[in-house]
């Protein structure tokens, strides 16, 4: 046994190699429109991948200048190294997933190649082209640590059930994982959110000879407690580092940037002209003005929306950056400059002031427009989670809606027969990931594919363990 699975550890490790060597070598580092604010620690970023690209800088600069010439050769090395990252990782969780569901060779294969299918489709399907771990952005390091999340995940609910006990070495390193997460995108928060509902139920059912039950006395009301606590610490040292690095780097004591602008873009598509009576301030109305009237113009309104779902939500992407970097933070940059004198040479600044306008026309705004803004999201987090399992055609909306009923009679069904059932468990792990990202994603922006496909793999994975289990269970029977 010990022989065949060391010759399946390789062979799974010679596949990513040898795809991500390819991608490595035929490839050149992709510089994106995010790419400058890593490379320059703008606050409109998260520190985590910025502090990739300085070190990666000096190190190249310094050490590695013969192997990375030139003042752009340690983009080669970032790539160099999230192509490394992305073998590791993913060799690292599909040998745990072959060893812990017990995978024949064909099926380990198969959980190879579902893990390489984002990689091949962003490239050839996606509208960006990208290929994932040649990319200067985040997205070329979260995909790649992604997958160690959902298996820490798994291994502390084993642990749990083993040990009758939540907080273990692994459950405290995958927390600290999802923190370290947070640090190169804060999409990433979601993951602490998974943790915690996660760590609360296995604090309050217990397994037993019969399966789950709920136990409620003292000692699990205390564990419950201990657990908001660690969360709301996590975050609460999260925003501390952000502000901490802030500071070291520009001087700015200040968290992340730029959120509550993307969000305000949201509620700006979905606002009529007479909305603008619920702004108080005469200046901030007359800014509101200024821009719907220039975004309605140009109809960049949801007015103007195409029916059917997909239509307008194809219609809202199109919108929603447009409305954010034009139509508001152009007439925002001006009327910042002319209140506070702060102009774009002082950017990082500006960048925080107009959060703060964001910020105030949102609540003021959001009370008008709750009742489309709504409905705007429901259309943005069905199209969500459509791209989490397939592409946004009308035939694959019904394909989504059929998968994931399938996906979730298929956990209730062997819940059924096994409550501990640990393939079901990954899979509501899963279902609990992709809610989470899809309805915390569509709240600040679109639901576009490089944002949605990280549970992709993991999704079809989870499903072929199911129809394993099933094939096992009526087998038995």
């Amino acid at each position: 046994m010990r022989k065949s699975v060391k010759w399946t550890d390789i062979i799974i490790f010679i596949l990513f190699a040898g795809f991500f060597g390819a991608m490595f070598v035929i490839g050149e580092p992709v510089y994106t429109g995010d790419t400058y604010q890593y490379e320059c620690q703008m606050v409109m970023r998260e520190p985590g991948y910025s502090l990739l690209m300085q070190g990666s800088r000096f190190l190249c600069a310094t050490v590695l200048s013969a192997l990375f010439p030139g003042e752009d050769g340690y983009y080669h090395f970032i790539i160099l190294f999230q192509n490394i990252l992305a073998v590791i990782t993913n060799t690292v969780f599909v040998s745990f997933i072959s060893k812990r569901y017990k995978l024949n060779i064909p099926f380990t294969l198969l959980a190879v190649i579902i893990m390489l299918a984002p990689h091949i489709m962003t490239p050839v399907f996606a509208s960006t082209n990208l290929i994932l771990t040649n990319s200067l952005m985040t997205e070329g390091v979260i995909f790649s640590l992604y997958p160690l999340f959902i298996m820490g995940m798994i291994k502390s609910i084993d642990e749990a059930f083993l040990k009758s006990e939540p907080f273990t070495k692994t459950s405290i390193f995958t927390l600290l994982l999802g923190f370290l997460m947070t640090l190169i995108r804060g999409q990433m928060m979601v993951l602490i959110i998974v943790w915690f509902i996660v760590m609360v139920c296995l604090v309050l059912f217990e397994k037993n000879d019969e399966g789950l039950s709920l136990r409620l006395g003292k000692s699990q009301i205390l564990k419950v407690f201990a657990i908001v606590f660690i969360v709301l610490l996590t975050f609460v040292v999260r925003i501390y580092t952000v502000r901490a690095y802030n500071y070291i780097e520009n001087g700015l004591f200040v968290d992340t940037a730029s959120g509550k602008a993307m969000s305000f873009a949201n509620i700006l598509y979905v606002t009529d002209r007479e909305d603008g009576q619920a702004i108080e301030d005469k200046e901030l109305r007359e800014l509101f003005y200024q821009m719907y009237d220039s975004a309605y113009n140009d109809e960049m309104n949801y007015r103007f929306a195409p029916e059917g779902i997909l239509a307008r939500e194809a219609y809202f992407e199109k919108c929603h950056d447009e409305l954010n970097f034009t139509y508001f933070g152009g007439p925002a940059k001006q009327y910042v400059e002319n209140k506070t004198g702060i102009t774009v040479e002082q950017y990082q600044e500006l960048m925080i002031e107009i959060d703060k306008i964001a910020d105030e026309l949102s609540g003021m705004l959001m009370p008008k427009v709750l009742k489309r803004y709504v409905s705007n999201y429901i259309d943005t987090i069905i199209v969500g989670f459509v791209r989490t399992v397939a592409y946004p055609a009308k035939i694959l909306v019904f394909y989504s809606i059929f998968i994931y009923v399938s996906a979730i009679i298929l956990t209730l069904f062997i819940l059924k027969k096994d409550r501990c059932n640990m393939a079901a468990i990954f899979m509501l792990v899963v279902l609990l990931c992709i809610a989470g990202n899809v309805t915390a994603t569509a709240l600040m922006i679109q639901c576009i594919s490089r944002y949605m496909i990280y549970n992709l793999p993991l999704f079809y994975i989870a499903g072929v363990l199911e129809f394993i289990e099933i094939y096992r269970i009526t087998a038995d029977n």
